[in-house]
C-alpha cells in the first residue's frame, strides 16, 4: 500500500513538473521592458528546445544557485544544459532501484517497492548534489589558473608602465604574450573595454563577478582608484601583484600539506595491516594453547 502511495505521489509530481514546463511563466516588468528595447532571441529548436523544456522548472525556481552560475561561467558551460543533465541524473537515480526490483519480480522474486522507492529518492537527491560538487572542484582549478595568470601579468605590467606605456597598452601587450584560457578571457575583457569605449576596470570587474575570481575585482578597484596617475598605478599594481603572489604561495603550501595528510591515511592503514599479520601468528598460538 505504501509503495502504491509513493508511486502515485511520484507520478503526480512528474506530471506537475511537466505541466509547469509547458506553461510559460509571466515575465517580470524589467524583462518586458528589455524585450521592447531589443528583439527577443530566437526560440530554441530541436535538441535545444527539449533541454530548455526540461530545465525550465528548475530555472523558474532560481537554479542554478549563484555559486553554481559562477562555476558554470568560469567553465564556459550552458546553464540550461547543466540543469537538464541534473534532471537526467536525478531521474536515473530515482528510477534505477524500482526498475531493478520490477525486473527481479518479473523473474519470480517477491520484493516490495517501498524500500526501492525510498532508495531511489536518496539516490536522486545524491545525484543532484554530486553534480554541483563535480563542477565546484573543476571551477576552483580554473580559478587557480586565473589567479596564476593574473599574477604573471602583474609582474610584467609595472616595468612596461615605467618604460612609458599606458596602463591599457601595458595590460594588452602582457595578455597577448600569455597563452591559455585565462589569458584569453582577460584579453576579451580588454577588447570589450576598447570597442565599447568603457573604462578599463569595468569589464575586469564584471569578469571577476561573473567567474567568482575576487582578485580581478580587486584589480579593477585598484585601477579605478589610481586612474590618471602613472606612478600611483605602477605602485598599486606592484603591491597587488606581491599580495597575489603571497596568497598563491600560501595556497600551494596548504594544498601540499593537505595532500601529505591524505597520503598519511593509507600509509597508516598499511602499517596497521602489516602489524596485524605480524601479531596474528603469536595470538593464534597462544589461543591454541
Amino acid at each position: 500500500m505504501n509503495g502504491l502511495v509513493l508511486a502515485g505521489a511520484g507520478t503526480g509530481l512528474g506530471l506537475a513538473v511537466l505541466v509547469w514546463a509547458l506553461i510559460p511563466g509571466r515575465p517580470s516588468l524589467a524583462t518586458a521592458i528589455a524585450t521592447l528595447r531589443q528583439p527577443p532571441p530566437a526560440p530554441p529548436i530541436g535538441r535545444a528546445r527539449l533541454l530548455h523544456g526540461v530545465a525550465a522548472p528548475l530555472a523558474q525556481l532560481g537554479l542554478p544557485r549563484p555559486q553554481a552560475r559562477k562555476d558554470l561561467a568560469i567553465l564556459e558551460r550552458d546553464p540550461t544544459t547543466y540543469l537538464a543533465g541534473q534532471v537526467g541524473l536525478a531521474a536515473l537515480g530515482l528510477l534505477a532501484p524500482p526498475a531493478t526490483v520490477a525486473a527481479l519480480n518479473a523473474l519470480g522474486a517477491h520484493i516490495g517497492f517501498t524500500i526501492p522507492l525510498w532508495l531511489g529518492l536518496l539516490l536522486s537527491a545524491g545525484a543532484f548534489a554530486v553534480s554541483e560538487l563535480s563542477i565546484r572542484e573543476e571551477a576552483e582549478q580554473r580559478r587557480l589558473l586565473m589567479r596564476h595568470t593574473l599574477a604573471a601579468l602583474l609582474d610584467v605590467v609595472p616595468p612596461a608602465l615605467a618604460a612609458g606605456a599606458g596602463i591599457e597598452q601595458a595590460l594588452t601587450d602582457a595578455s597577448s604574450i600569455a597563452e591559455g584560457w585565462a589569458a584569453r578571457r582577460i584579453r576579451d575583457a580588454l577588447t570589450t573595454a576598447r570597442i565599447e569605449r568603457r573604462p578599463l576596470w569595468e569589464p575586469l570587474r564584471e569578469l571577476g563577478e561573473t567567474t567568482g575570481v575576487i582578485q580581478l575585482e580587486q584589480l579593477a578597484g585598484t585601477l579605478h582608484l589610481a586612474a590618471g596617475e602613472g606612478t600611483r598605478i605602477r605602485d598599486a599594481l606592484l603591491q597587488r601583484g606581491e599580495a597575489l603572489t603571497e596568497r598563491l604561495t600560501a595556497e600551494l603550501e596548504a594544498h601540499a600539506e593537505s595532500a601529505t595528510e591524505r597520503m598519511s591515511i593509507p600509509l597508516m592503514a598499511l602499517t596497521f595491516v602489516f602489524l596485524l599479520f605480524l601479531i596474528y601468528p603469536a595470538v593464534a598460538v597462544i589461543g591454541g594453547q
